[in-house]
């Protein structure tokens, strides 16, 4: 703490306080000088600047005016016409007028106003000779244009004039240069001085203020910022959910936080400074996190993220994650050390909970790949058997059996049917897993055509039209992209109403995706879309889910046949391949598919 100051007399204040601001005012009033000076230099320098582009523009249109002048005196001495003669007249005009402008533009005895008298001269003769060649042609009625065309003299003159111009326009760009360059250095010497003299009335005026407020006020503005100070650090740890400490060299503790008092079990008018692990912890416990703090202590390595468990009678009561690092003085030595404690149980049960149910995934694969092998070898075997003596019986027996017995049979035969397409169809969807394919490249439109020219039997019999659009190259499985564009025409094909011709529209379109567009993708990512749509009996759009849950059928098999599993493994490939697959549709108004694929895959969403 400073010792108090003595305060200086009121005459010695109003000393300072007259000095401080005389000196502000002087240096507002010399900033108010220069400013407007530099203002006024600058405001004369931009008009110049801007006159001088004025007559670099006048003298471009002075050159396209002498060349439009040129192209109307060829085309009167090849067409003479009143009306050409005429804008002839008024582009001559147009062309005086305009080197009158630049003359008023420039500065006299200058290096343009030269080069505008040495261009008066061959300008005359131009027109002149212009003139003439255009009355002959007028007066010598239909004769070679050649005969009335001085070629030599008109190219010198061009020439002259050309070159003048070239002079006049180097030396207005020089003058633009020279100005702009004073522009600029005027404009920079101004803000210097602005700035200048802004800092220096600042400097002054927070001198001043020293000066007249530090005798009263620094005792006051230190004890308000060390209050401050505090409060705010208490309040930051307090309301931090984590346990803050920190011990001293001894490891007795100095500071904590309230989470770390709760964690304790303090009541509020318990006080922790002074003691140490083992008036809190069990001696197991308490001899850990001694030797820790021993440890950071003596070589000045920090502990990051340790997990420790607690423990109260051989049990584990919780988990605590602990981070311990040295505390320093300004001279670098270690004076104590800092510690922040979260309690992790929760993760760590979270974490168990996870492995367990990792280990009891892992076992359902196993068993559902020991079922695919069941599936197919042992379930199918007695089911051949029960097809191959049903057919026996048929061939060898069919005209000792009555008509129920044949009814019986058809029954039992078509039973095994269906039980051998569920059966096999129950493969694919396990197949779908245990027989993936690593990702590649795979031509859309190639897989589609491939897929058309396997279900050739079924288009032709159905007579289906079949319409399909441009399809891009996306990365997958091309095995399974094939099943699932087969499954979607097959679909297609089947619900139809009867006698009425399926037709089939496939479309793509290629979009770049906003961020959470699918779990996983990223804002810009790039997605196909492909839409397959029938014209076939559709469904309530309150069913749109139910059909891709595997079994599910919104029609009877004597109406459709099938084992209700095809859409779940569209489902499956789609999210294998972290795209979708939803359905649009209404009662009798057909049935909309659209498939959603990224097009690239990240290395994880390839396995």
């Amino acid at each position: 703490m400073l010792p108090p100051m003595p305060t200086p007399p009121r005459s010695e204040l109003r000393r300072k306080v007259l000095v401080g601001f005389g000196l502000i005012f002087a240096f507002l009033a010399v900033i108010a000088f220069v400013s407007f000076r530099s203002t006024s230099r600058y405001l004369l320098a931009a008009r110049a600047m801007e006159k001088t582009r004025q007559a670099l523009e006048v003298e471009e249109r002075a050159r396209r005016n002498l060349v439009e002048l040129e192209n109307l005196r060829l085309r009167y001495l090849v067409t003479p016409t009143e009306a050409l003669l005429a804008d002839y007249g008024v582009a001559r005009d147009e062309v005086e007028e305009l080197f009158k402008t630049l003359g008023r533009l420039v500065e006299p005895d200058s290096a343009q106003a030269r080069a505008l008298q040495e261009l008066e001269e061959p300008r005359k003769q131009f027109f002149a000779l212009q003139g003439a060649e255009m009355s002959a042609r007028s007066e010598a009625g239909p004769v070679p244009v050649a005969t009335l065309i001085d070629r030599p003299l008109t190219a010198e003159l061009m020439r002259r004039i050309d070159a003048a111009l070239t002079v006049f326009e180097t030396a207005q760009n020089r003058l633009v240069r020279e100005r702009a360059e004073d522009a600029d250095r005027i404009a920079w010497q101004n803000h210097i001085v602005i700035i200048t003299g802004t800092a220096l009335t600042f400097i002054a005026l927070w001198q001043a203020g020293v000066m007249i407020l530090r005798d009263f006020a620094a005792r006051r503005r230190a004890e308000e910022a060390l209050a401050n100070e505090h409060n705010l650090f208490s309040s930051i740890i307090d309301t931090m959910p984590d346990h803050v400490f920190v011990k001293d060299v001894k490891g007795r503790y100095i500071l904590d936080n309230a989470a770390h008092r709760r964690y304790l079990g303090l009541t509020e008018d318990r006080v922790i400074e002074g003691t140490t692990e083992a008036d809190h912890f069990p001696n197991d416990a308490a001899d850990q996190f001694g030797e820790d703090d021993r440890k950071i202590l003596e070589t000045g390595q920090p502990i990051l993220n340790r997990e420790v468990p607690v423990t109260r009678e051989g049990a584990i009561e919780k988990w605590l994650e602990t981070t311990k690092v040295p505390l320093r003085d300004t001279d670098g030595t270690i004076v104590g050390l800092v510690g922040v404690s979260s309690d992790i149980t929760e993760r760590k049960n979270d974490e168990e909970k996870l492995k367990r149910f990792a280990d009891q995934l892992e076992r359902s694969n196993a068993e559902l790949q020991n079922f695919a092998n069941v599936a197919s070898h042992d379930l199918q075997e007695p089911l051949r058997k029960i097809q191959a003596f049903g057919d026996r019986l048929r061939a060898k027996c069919a005209d000792q059996l009555s008509e129920a017995g044949l009814d019986y049979l058809s029954r039992m035969e078509n039973a095994a049917k269906r039980m051998q397409s569920l059966i096999q169809d129950l493969l694919k969807l396990s197949r779908l897993v245990t027989q993936a394919q690593p990702f590649e490249p795979c031509d859309l439109g190639k897989i589609m055509r491939e897929v058309i020219s396997d279900l050739v039997v079924v288009i032709e019999k159905l007579d289906a039209q079949i319409a399909v659009g441009p399809l891009p190259t996306v990365e997958g499985d091309p095995v399974q992209l094939w099943q699932l564009f087969q499954n979607l025409l097959h679909n297609a094909m089947k619900f139809q109403r009867p006698g009425e011709r399926p037709e089939i529209s496939i479309a793509g379109r290629l979009f770049e995706a906003t961020a959470n567009f699918i779990p996983g993708a990223q804002a810009g990512d790039r997605f196909v879309e492909i839409a397959v749509q029938d014209n076939g009996i559709g469904f309530e759009e309150k069913f749109a889910e139910q059909i891709f849950v595997i079994f599910q059928r919104l029609h009877s098999r004597d109406e459709y046949e099938g084992t209700g599993i095809g859409l779940a493994v569209c489902r499956k490939i789609t999210d294998r391949h972290a795209g979708q697959i939803v359905a649009r549709s209404s009662p009798g108004g057909g049935a909309t598919f659209l498939v959603t694929l990224p097009v690239q895959h990240s290395s994880l969403q390839k396995t």
